[in-house]
């Protein structure tokens, strides 16, 4: 692995730490610039959010329903198992632009673990140089029922 590669992939691992620690501070508008001015979030079975602002609102959203519930005082995601492929750099400035991710999530409060899901990413690099992301789609997967099965559970789903 060449320096170039390992550069964008360390940046995109802290571009995708960030997104969580801002969001988990209810840091909404500075998670918002960790998207392109024209990024778009795209929650399954929501319309797509784009552009920082309607990013900010919608996370704004979510951070003001956690707070909202009684009794939950904190809340905390959790990335695992990110896998990153790095597009060949340009051939005129002879960097990395973009790159593809993808990984699992979860996210605990005080009262236990409460969703989990899959991220799949698409970064840019911009050009102030520094990586953000183009696109992210946040699929939630299903709750386990009583019976220990997903509802809905697909062997293999991505």
């Amino acid at each position: 692995m060449e320096h170039w590669e390992l550069e964008a992939r360390e940046c995109i691992r802290d571009l995708v730490a960030r997104y969580t620690h801002l969001g988990d501070g209810g840091r909404v508008e500075e998670l918002a610039e960790l998207f392109e001015p024209d990024g778009v979030l795209e929650p399954t079975g929501q319309p797509p959010m784009v552009g920082r602002p309607a990013i900010a609102g919608f996370l704004g959203g979510l951070a003001e329903g956690h707070v909202a519930v009684p009794g939950i005082t904190y809340v905390r995601h959790h990335v695992a198992n990110l896998c990153i492929d790095v597009d060949p750099p340009d051939l005129v400035t002879g960097q990395a632009c973009w790159a593809s991710g993808k990984a699992y999530w979860l996210v605990v409060n005080n009262a236990g673990l409460w969703r989990w899901g899959r991220y799949r990413d698409r970064y840019h690099r911009s050009a102030d140089g520094r990586w953000r992301f183009a696109h992210r789609t946040v699929r939630r997967d299903p709750p386990v029922a009583e019976d220990g099965a997903g509802a809905g559970a697909r062997a293999g789903a991505d």
